[in-house]
């Protein structure tokens, strides 16, 4: 099974538009931040959660790659738009908070 099929291809060009609205969403506020030069009115509770959230995404998908090491690059390839969403968007909260 080497080519994609449509539905897996549909899956994959959907995480690549969610990474990019995802990592997009954290823009604006850091935009705000840096603007006013402060984190007045930020919902530090919201970023907190957050970091939680995609720090265990992140992590779950790391950690259930399979065993060999053939496999795990196509792995890899397969969820990058949903690793790069996940710890991109840590990164940026981190700038955030």
């Amino acid at each position: 099974h080497n080519s994609p099929d449509m539905i897996e291809m549909s899956g994959f060009i959907c995480g690549c538009v969610s990474c990019v609205f995802y990592l997009g969403s954290r823009f604006p506020q850091l935009h705000k931040n840096f603007q006013r030069r402060c984190t007045e009115g930020t919902f530090f509770l919201l970023f907190a959660l957050a970091m939680m959230g995609n720090c265990t995404c992140g992590l779950s998908l790391v950690l259930k790659m399979p065993k060999p090491e053939s496999s795990r690059a196509l792995c890899f390839v397969h969820h990058l738009s949903w690793l790069v969403g996940s710890f991109g968007v840590l990164f940026l909260d981190i700038f955030v908070s």
